[in-house]
């Protein structure tokens, strides 16, 4: 990764171009990426693996972290839809 610039700006402009189900969607799925790039890092034990292995088991780490991390926030910048009147069956 030379440069973390146009990897932000890609996952952003993928992230903004999600309808918001499928946004979240996404970030479930990033979850359970993260989960799995974490167990992939703890799996290789001191002493074993070659530097190629390390440095790849992090970078899958940190570019699933990122790519979660740049979806919620995407998430968070949308409107709460009003599903108040789903609940009660009229609107205040």
């Amino acid at each position: 990764m030379s440069s973390l610039g146009p990897l932000i700006r890609e996952f952003q402009r993928d992230a903004a171009a999600l309808p918001t189900d499928a946004l979240r969607t996404e970030i479930e799925i990033g979850f359970e990426v993260l989960d799995a790039a974490i167990r992939q890092f703890h799996s290789i034990r001191p002493g074993t693996g070659t530097v190629d292995d390390r440095i790849s088991a992090t970078g899958d780490v940190l570019v699933a972290t990122l790519m979660t991390a740049l979806y919620v926030r995407e998430l968070a910048t949308r409107p709460v839809p009003d599903t108040a009147w789903m609940i009660t069956g009229s609107v205040n």
